[in-house]
């Protein structure tokens, strides 16, 4: 039983002699009440230390080390590589800033006009900002524009990712180069959020491996060849692999709703779209096609929407279907008040 700092030192005072003063600010009082924090923290802990301890329930350093028991490591946050547009040539190695964050040149794209920069703050919020940038190394008479993602930055692996990525490896063993290798092999690497494995694909000896980044979007070149150099240590030999991106399909919705008494719409499509987002974003790749059924669930499902009518998805009432190699990825939401 998990006993209170509160209840520990009540019980701490009982047993100290009746004719001690035992009030908040006396001498044994402040004596013990140290103790009976500490206690109470270790009543927590051994409470909790079986969650700890067991893969569906960790969390963090422990969830951690289970993982790294089955060869599994939590994947780190990644820098953002984004496409800078200058008036003139810049030196290697230039940096330059846009709100908080500062990009550092790494390479020439076209030759005095263009250049690959990367972010010094890793994560994703290197992916957010566009616009004119200011220079923080010695630069004059040069203007700079951030502009494209090249490669998108990611932050570290969340707990719930690195724990489905240990339950795959349980769950679909690798050995001798079988597709579960590569499967695996292939959400090892940074940015990755989805992986499928064609065995076989352009005859004996070929394997084809398509990717999703962490976004459940098209992996950029960047990652692809990442992807390709980390396949290639560890293939068997004479084993030839191809390594692609998967290909975005949206998927436009548009519906008439009738709206519960009080409720914004803007609020409510916004909130549907997030649902459906992290719908798709969940199925990923397991996806054969999108269910008209299950966005008119998701719709029905959302806060604010007591009916819907004329479910379209890219204008047709039916399911979209995808081909093996596509992901679907929100499009356009358009709802209207019936």
């Amino acid at each position: 039983m998990n006993r209170t700092y509160e209840e520990i030192l009540r019980g701490m005072l009982d047993r100290a002699p009746e004719d001690i003063d035992k009030r908040e600010g006396s001498v044994i009082y402040d004596a013990l009440a140290p103790t009976a924090y500490f206690l109470a923290q270790q009543d927590f802990q051994l409470e909790h230390f079986p969650d700890l301890v067991f893969l569906d329930t960790a969390v963090g350093d422990y969830l951690d080390r289970i993982a790294d028991a089955h060869n599994v490591l939590r994947k780190k946050a990644t820098a953002s590589r984004r496409k800078i547009k200058t008036s003139g040539a810049v030196p290697i190695g230039t940096r330059w800033a846009i709100n908080e964050l500062i990009f550092v040149i790494s390479a020439e794209l076209t030759a005095g006009k263009s250049y690959e920069a990367e972010c010094e703050t890793k994560g994703d919020i290197g992916n957010r900002y566009k616009g004119a940038m200011q220079p923080v190394s010695n630069v004059t008479g040069v203007t700079a524009e951030l502009s494209d993602v090249i490669t998108a930055g990611m932050e570290e692996e969340a707990d719930n990712a690195l724990r489905e990525r240990v339950y795959d490896v349980i769950r679909k063993p690798s050995t001798s180069g079988n597709r579960y290798d590569y499967y695996n092999w292939a959400m090892e690497c940074e940015g990755i959020g989805a992986a499928k494995v064609f065995p076989l694909a352009n005859g004996p000896g070929t394997v084809k491996v398509i990717v999703a980044d962490a976004n459940m979007s098209a992996a950029g070149t960047g990652v692809l060849k990442m992807v390709r150099e980390h396949i290639e240590e560890l293939r068997p030999i004479g084993a030839d692999v191809t390594v692609a991106s998967v290909v975005e399909k949206a998927v436009n919705v548009s519906a008439g709703i009738k709206l519960q008494a009080g409720m914004n719409l803007g609020v409510v499509q916004n909130a549907f779209q997030a649902a459906l987002t992290e719908y798709l974003h969940k199925e990923a790749l397991d996806l054969s096609y999108v269910s008209l059924a299950r966005v008119g669930n998701l719709l029905l499902g959302t806060e604010g929407v007591e009916d819907y009518s004329n479910l379209l998805l890219n204008g047709v009432s039916g399911n979209m279907a995808l081909t093996e190699e596509e992901i679907a990825v929100t499009g356009t939401v358009t709802l209207e008040v019936m």
